[in-house]
């Protein structure tokens, strides 16, 4: 209770100060300078004490995060905020935010309408909201801020409210695993929460106790009327054997296994809404300068709802495969370009959606096109060395984890699983894609649709038809879509095999793929598989 530990602390302090004028008085009448010491030593342990003491008051005190009403006003954002509190829509409320300060105004309206949802998403945004220098908050309750939306609205600097909204509930629930259901977590756990929401009404000069009462179903709550005709609250836990008397009077809707709910009347009688309004309309009303203000207003669109999806792991996952497959066959068939367009598209959705999200920023593009340079340095420019394909994956990795999460170095458990999630999503994309380069290496010419895509030689004449057709069937293991071929023949490469290229066989060129390696121009080249359209060559030995 705040008002006897108010009394218990400015009563320690008169102690102390008591103490202290006695251990002057004898200090100045001691003639010993052995028993001097002895009293000098006894007074620094009571002022480090006192240091203690003052401490604990600091540490109690919440800092005033209340910021001064605009007396007139020239711009207005208006976020809504609607629905469940899921990780989406507190990513949604992030970015949204921080258009909102991007485009600047004096007042920030968050229209409210939630039953609330998760914790931790919950106090995100709460603490966003209360931590807002750059403009004046204001809540907007038309319907009901429960559980999560009544924690952002005690972040705010006003609350308007209609009514016969509903406010409150902030009663903690956790899936017990034994149980299978969902139960009201442990009290130990619950005094967390008890204590953020306290933190929240009291940084802008709201009842701190109704606040707890929300989150606790065993306070009671009792108000009484000062001098001035404020209210004045304290509280009570319902198993206390002594409990406030008159004049202090209980508020009705606190009791035994109830969370504090209040209706949009009481919400404003008992000090924790500032206004009454039924629409936005009357809010801006309340500002000087509303009627010529420029109202900027942001919602919930069919966009955010795609980012929301392309920002799950599955579809993250299926980006970075598709974006990986594409590229593969790209380098695997050059000169088609199919693969490069749908590789870049990949990219562009992925980072797209992660800047949408607020995770991402122009750093993880940065280092996702560095990264790209060099891998094709890597390839193209000095192939073998490994040094520019180790750090070209490592940029990469860095750039897709970082796009996927709003931090850089992991603080809670929370952000552990983001980053674990993450890490997985790379991996298990990485997996798949291997698997799928090997499928394509081995069978991309004998697959109905990609066989097509592959270039193969030119018709030759009928004379030059004829000859190889006579040397083919004079060879064991000919192929019949490649009569000027066959495994076992030797040739030179023509262009550098990386691994795919052209490599000339009897005086002719053809499209080959080397087994995996890289091969050099004018290399003697040995064909050892044909398979469809692809010839597999590999580099002989001198």
């Amino acid at each position: 209770m705040l008002a006897t530990d108010s009394n218990a602390l400015r009563d320690a302090d008169q102690l102390i100060l008591l103490l202290y004028m006695q251990l002057i008085a004898q200090i100045l009448s001691l003639g010993s300078v052995k028993q001097f010491l002895y009293r000098l030593a006894a007074f620094a342990m009571l002022f480090s004490a006192a240091e203690h003491v003052c401490a604990q008051v600091d540490v109690d005190k919440v800092p005033d995060a209340r910021q001064t009403r605009p007396e007139k006003i020239e711009k207005v954002v208006v976020i809504e905020f609607q629905g469940e509190i899921t990780y989406e829509r507190e990513r949604y409320f992030n970015a949204k935010f921080k258009q909102a300060q991007q485009v600047g105004c004096d007042v920030l309206i968050v229209e409210i309408d939630s039953p609330g949802g998760l914790k931790v998403e919950s106090l995100k945004m709460a603490r966003l909201i209360r931590n807002c220098k750059w403009a004046y908050t204001v809540v907007f309750i038309k319907n009901e801020a429960i559980s999560g939306g009544a924690l952002m609205s005690l972040g705010c600097d006003e609350i308007h409210i209609s009514p016969n909204a509903k406010f409150g509930d902030i009663g903690e629930i956790g899936f017990d695993a034994e149980a299978f259901a969902w139960r009201l977590i442990e009290p130990k756990i619950e005094s967390y929460l008890s204590r953020d929401a306290r933190d929240l009404a009291q940084s802008k000069g709201r009842p701190a106790d109704l606040a707890e009462s929300m989150v606790d179903k065993d306070v009671l709550v009792f108000v009484k009327q000062d001098a001035d005709g404020n209210n004045v609250f304290t509280t009570a836990r319902v198993d206390d054997d002594q409990q406030p008397v008159a004049p202090w009077e209980i508020v009705p809707e606190t009791g035994a296994e109830r969370f504090l709910t209040l209706s949009g009347q009481r919400t404003k009688q008992l000090g924790v809404a500032q206004y009454f309004a039924d629409s936005r309309e009357e809010v801006l009303a309340s500002f000087e300068g509303a009627k010529d203000s420029r109202v900027v207003e942001f919602k919930h669109t069919t966009t955010d709802t795609i980012v929301h999806w392309l920002n799950t792991p599955f579809l993250t996952g299926l980006l970075l495969v598709g974006g990986l497959v594409a590229l593969y066959f790209e380098l695997t068939a050059p000169g088609i370009g199919v693969g490069g367009l749908i590789s870049a598209l990949c990219a562009t959705l992925f980072f797209w959606s992660r800047m949408s999200g607020g995770t991402s920023g122009w750093l993880e593009v940065i280092l996702f096109i560095a990264g790209m340079i060099f891998l094709v340095m890597e390839i193209f420019v000095i192939p073998g060395t490994g040094i520019a394909g180790i750090g070209g994956g490592l940029l990469l990795l860095a750039s897709v984890v970082l796009a996927s999460q709003d931090f850089v170095v992991p603080q809670t458990v929370w952000d552990w699983n983001r980053l674990l999630v993450s890490l997985l999503t790379v991996i298990c994309s990485c997996t798949i894609f291997l698997v799928a380069a090997f499928f394509i290496t081995r069978s991309l010419g004998s697959l109905p649709l990609f066989n097509r895509l592959v270039l193969s030689p030119d018709a030759p004449d009928a004379p030059a038809a004829q000859a190889s057709a006579d040397k083919a069937d004079q060879k064991e293991g000919a192929d019949v879509d490649h009569p000027e071929i066959s495994v076992g023949d030797w040739g030179k490469s023509q262009t550098q095999l990386r691994p795919s290229g052209r490599a000339v066989f009897n005086g002719r060129s053809f499209d080959v793929v080397s087994d995996g390696s890289f091969v050099e121009p004018d290399t003697q080249v040995k064909v050892i598989r044909i398979q469809g359209n692809v010839v597999t060559v590999a580099e002989v030995m001198q």
